[in-house]
Order: structure tokens, then C-alpha cells, then sequence
């Protein structure tokens, strides 16, 4: 009677086994999460380029402008960037910050930030809205620089408020909040008051008159201390207007739109030192890296390292800093740091020379 062979592994052999699996899961995972990563990136910067083919079409139709909500004559109504009520009384109307067309109640209802005094142009809203109208608000860092997605250009778009184009996928905290409207053919969602603004913002910097940002039309004039009068811009009589897009002096070297959160490297998902907390912007550390738009239509990845690198090399030239260091001399945010001081941060927002500076001398 012959024995049957009994076909196994041994211990060693399972162990060897399992070994050899774990080290190659090791040796893949991260390449797999480059892969992901890198697939990420593309998708943002092929909504810049879409982004970029709407500024173009805008640009057509408005005589090589820029999507404004500021009137060019605002300035000049007697009572400056903070009277609304002024310009509305001795000028008319401004332009309404509308958000899109939505359902709502069994009706339709066209949603907006209404600017208004009185009753006098859209019967519902206030004259505090035209922060929101304004390309950027020193004190409060809010305005149109933010909202990519107004109607204004929308219609250039998909005409959707909630579009996928105006949200980059690792912008994750605000598409869980509105990737349910992805699919409506709404121009707006009102569903519980949710108002997401777009992951991308404008490089505030290039949405008003060059004289605010410091040394006017002369990049020479680098007098003074360099301070910002973005926080009051109607010190000049055309401080609001919006400048052509051919104005920009560096076009490959201007930021135009980019992500405005911290969202390549980021070291967390909010920032422990707002209350309540917020995000980490993309001007929050050295490491960000905002896939970014520049005025000649270029996209890429824009390293903040090589935004401060640039800066640091112009001073050691002896020739004007690339953008203007605070509007009252203070760090970022109203004197408390919420990342590393804002004179290391302020490419795209606070430019030298606005639509005529430029934010980075080139990466090395």
C-alpha cells in the first residue's frame, strides 16, 4: 500500500509568501496615490482651461474686458467705495450680483445678492451687498474675487451656478455640500440657503485700476512704504475700473484665476486657528501649490516657493517687490498669523501694479 503525498506549504513558506505581498502592496500604494493625485491635478487644470476658453468668449463680447460687477463710474459718485446708497441716489442702478434661476416654492425665483437702497432698483436687498459686487474687500476678504460663478460669467459656461468646472475634485469639503446639484438643470439650487462659492478665485490684483495697488501706471515708482489702498480705492476716480486683459505687461507671469484653498500638500482638511474653523487658503504656507491660470492662457501648478523665491530675488536686485507686503501693517488677518506673514503670501491678491505687475519671475 503506497502513501498519498500531502501537497502544502510550510509556515516559512506562508510567511515568505505574505512578506513578498505586503512589500509589494507597500511599493504600490504610493505610486497608486501619485497616480490619483497627479489624475486630480489634471482635472483642476483642465477646468481652468475651460475656465479660460469662458474668459476668452466674455472678452469678445465686452471689448477685451474683464467680468466685473463694479460700474466704471463709481468712483465718481460723491460718496466713495462706501456709499452705494450715494451712487444709487446721484447715478443709477449698479450692476445686480446674481447667482441663477432656481425653483422655488412652486414658482421660480431668480437668486442674487441685491444691491439696493430704498427700493430704488430691485426692491429686495441692501446696500451691504456691494461688498460682494467690489472685486475685494481689505477688511473682510470677501467680494467678486471669490465667486467665479456669478451669473455674469456662468452664462458663458454651462450657466450653472453649481457647475463641476468651478470645483476642483480635491476640494472635497465643498463638493460633498453641493455635488448633488452637479446634475440639475437649475441655474442655481436654493435647497436650504447653501450659497458654495467656486474652489477657484480671481486674482483680485487685476480686477481694478492699477493706481490702488501701488506706483499707478510706472512700475519704476516704488516710493513710499508700499502699503495698499485696496481698502479704498476710490481715492483715485477710476479706482474701480476693471482693465482690458491685453493690459497685463507679463501675461506668463500674472496669475489670473486659481485655487483659492490650499488644496496640493494641504497638512489638514481645516485650519486649527480660525473659530470657527475654515480651510487652509493657498496663501497659508510656503508648501501650497494652487493649479493656477495665467493672462496668456497657461495653466500649471504655481508653488508658492517659487512665488516667495521670486520675490526674494528682486529685493536682492534692488528693484520693487512683486507685490505689496499688507494694506495697514499688520500680518495676515487683522494682526493674528493663520499661516506664515502675509508679505510672504500675497501673490495674485495684493500684485505691485495690479494687471501690469507680475507674481513670479519664473521658475528656476
Amino acid at each position: 500500500m503506497t502513501k498519498t503525498k500531502r501537497n502544502g506549504f510550510t509556515i516559512i513558506e506562508l510567511l515568505v509568501v505574505v512578506s513578498i505581498i505586503a512589500l509589494l502592496i507597500g511599493i504600490l500604494l504610493p505610486a497608486l496615490g501619485r497616480a490619483r493625485d497627479s489624475a486630480l491635478q489634471s482635472t483642476s487644470l483642465s477646468n481652468l482651461r475651460q475656465i479660460s476658453a469662458g474668459f476668452a468668449a466674455y472678452a469678445g463680447d465686452w471689448n477685451d474686458r474683464q467680468p466685473t460687477l463694479v460700474p466704471d463710474d463709481y468712483c465718481q459718485s460723491g460718496g466713495g467705495e462706501g456709499n452705494c446708497a450715494q451712487y444709487i441716489a446721484n447715478i443709477g442702478c449698479p450692476t445686480q450680483p446674481i447667482l441663477g434661476w432656481a425653483n422655488f416654492d412652486g414658482g421660480r425665483a431668480l437668486w442674487g445678492y441685491w444691491v439696493d437702497s430704498g427700493g430704488a432698483c430691485s426692491g429686495v436687498g441692501d446696500c451691504g451687498n456691494m461688498v460682494i459686487a467690489q472685486p475685494y474687500t481689505a477688511g473682510g476678504q470677501v467680494g467678486f474675487f471669490r465667486l467665479t460663478n456669478m451669473k455674469i460669467f456662468a452664462q458663458y459656461m454651462n450657466d450653472r451656478f453649481y457647475d463641476k468646472v468651478f470645483y476642483a475634485p480635491k476640494d472635497r469639503r465643498k463638493i460633498e455640500k453641493v455635488e448633488v446639484f452637479f446634475d440639475s438643470p437649475d441655474e442655481f439650487n436654493s435647497e436650504d440657503q447653501i450659497i458654495e462659492w467656486s474652489s477657484y478665485c480671481y486674482a483680485a490684483s487685476a480686477m481694478m485700476a492699477t493706481d490702488p495697488m501701488g506706483g499707478g501706471d510706472n512700475p519704476a515708482n516704488c516710493t513710499g512704504n508700499g502699503q495698499a489702498n485696496m481698502e479704498a480705492p476710490c481715492s483715485y476716480p477710476g479706482g474701480f475700473k476693471s482693465p482690458p486683459v491685453g493690459a497685463a505687461t507679463f501675461p506668463d507671469l500674472k496669475l489670473r484665476h486659481f485655487e483659492h484653498s490650499w488644496l496640493q500638500n494641504s497638512p489638514g482638511d481645516v485650519n486649527p486657528l480660525f473659530d470657527p474653523a475654515e480651510e487652509y487658503y493657498y496663501n497659508h504656507g510656503i508648501q501650497s501649490a494652487p493649479c493656477s491660470l495665467f493672462f496668456d492662457g497657461s495653466v500649471r501648478v504655481f508653488s508658492m516657493r517659487e512665488a516667495v523665491k521670486s520675490n526674494e530675488r528682486v529685493i536682492r536686485q534692488g528693484t520693487c517687490q512683486l507685490w505689496i507686503n499688507d494694506w495697514n501693517g499688520q500680518d495676515y488677518y487683522e494682526g493674528q498669523s493663520y499661516g506664515f506673514p502675509e508679505e510672504e503670501t500675497s501673490a495674485g491678491i495684493l500684485t505691485r501694479f495690479g494687471i501690469r505687475g507680475r507674481d513670479t519671475t519664473g521658475a528656476e
